[in-house]
């Protein structure tokens, strides 16, 4: 994950360190190493449906460029703006289309459009049946965050704080909010979580607000991270993990924050947890999971926000967000290998190395099917299956 430099919504440089992760900055700290992987004896079968080439992937730039999982459809677009359909069954290609010019976000979708923007700070509306280009924006900056849809309303979230919403049908602009950064941030943001009511996103100061629809007002505010230390880099206290709903609970995460517990309705806090993390929440099993930003793998319980289990076996790999399928948690490291650990108890099950250049973006789930964006530009399915079923593996 790269830094950005804010300066009043103007970026002025780009911080070539790569790894928050490993809380290091371009000073003379010494460099976390990541731990060597032990080897163990699977309890689980992580197998491979099939691998589709879906283009060119991110450049090695570090994007997330997450693909959608839309009726049985996965749509994907790489650093290139090549556009791939495939049918989530078999990885077989449905129809492709090539917008040659580069991507920054990963894609948006509704019941008729998707969304993507480009490192030209723009925001592009496609037709979801044929890729035929509708409506063109400008942002106020860049955008790496994927946009997010209700249907009528897009918002768009951009690296310089800024909140942009448009009219789905011709891409008028509804209303903007500006947040004030500070001097330095993880460069990246989170995708705003919106409803047909309200919009909720986190800002790199550490805030997290809820708006309306109707206005752009906010109607309640939490803080996910107080700024702390002497430093720039010490004060750092950014949100880029999106949040999760589950019911009427919202939990989020923020780097050298706290991962929180909400009312959605009203902001209240419900409980909190010092915990570091510059990643997503993944919620199931009376649980919340999250992977630190040291790389632990910790397991929270949902109601009261105390500590159940942690492993501590993937210290600085510079995990992704955790997934949940069935009765495990799933996640990727830098070097590619997902990692499939029990959510009862945190015991390692599975390893598997679905591309050595590394996971892109959100791992997907549906049904009992993984689906893995790797960065060289294949989409990888995977099934978990018991270690004793080797029949029906085999005859798979």
């Amino acid at each position: 994950m790269m830094l950005k430099l804010v300066n009043a919504k103007i970026i002025q440089s780009i911080v070539l360190c790569l790894s928050l992760s490993v809380l290091l900055s371009c000073s003379t700290e010494k460099v976390n190493e990541p731990t060597e992987l032990e080897k163990f004896n699977d309890k689980v079968t992580l197998k491979r449906l099939w691998k589709t080439s879906v283009g060119t992937g991110d450049d090695s730039l570090m994007l997330q460029l997450t693909p959608v999982l839309i009726d049985g459809h996965i749509y994907t677009i790489d650093i290139e703006g090549s556009l791939h359909v495939i049918e989530s069954g078999q990885g077989k290609s449905v129809w492709s289309r090539e917008f040659d010019e580069r991507v920054s976000g990963g894609l948006g979708f509704d019941d008729l459009h998707l969304y993507y923007t480009t490192f030209q700070g723009e925001v592009v509306c496609i037709d979801r049946q044929n890729g035929d280009e509708l409506w063109r924006k400008t942002l106020t900056s860049e955008a790496v965050a994927a946009p997010a849809s209700n249907g009528k309303l897009l918002i768009v979230q951009t690296i310089d704080g800024s909140i942009t919403t448009f009219n789905t049908l011709d891409g008028t602009k509804a209303w903007r909010h500006d947040s004030l950064g500070p001097i330095l941030s993880l460069r990246g943001t989170s995708t705003p979580l919106v409803s047909q009511k309200y919009t909720i996103a986190s800002f790199a100061n550490g805030e997290m607000f809820a708006f309306d629809n109707q206005n752009g007002a906010p109607f309640w505010k939490a803080t996910l991270g107080i700024p702390q230390g002497r430093t720039e880099l010490e004060r750092l206290v950014d949100p880029d993990g999106q949040a999760t709903l589950d019911g009427d609970r919202l939990y989020g995460a923020a780097y050298q924050g706290k991962v929180v517990s909400l009312d959605v309705t009203n902001g209240q806090e419900i409980w909190s947890k010092e915990v570091s993390s510059y990643n997503g929440v993944a919620v199931g099993f009376s649980k919340v999971f999250v992977s630190t930003a040291n790389g632990d793998v910790v397991a929270l319980n949902q109601a009261t926000g105390t500590e159940l289990w942690r492993n501590e076996a993937l210290k600085y790999r510079r995990l992704s967000s955790p997934t949940v399928l069935g009765q495990t948690v799933i996640m990727a490291d830098f070097e590619g290998y997902l990692h499939v650990l029990s959510v009862s108890d945190g015991e390692m099950l599975a390893r598997k190395l679905p591309d050595s250049d590394g996971v892109m973006g959100n791992i997907i789930v549906s049904g009992d099917v993984i689906y893995v964006y790797a960065r060289s530009g294949d989409i990888v399915a995977y099934k978990i299956y018991p270690r004793f079923q080797l029949s029906e593996i085999f005859t798979k």
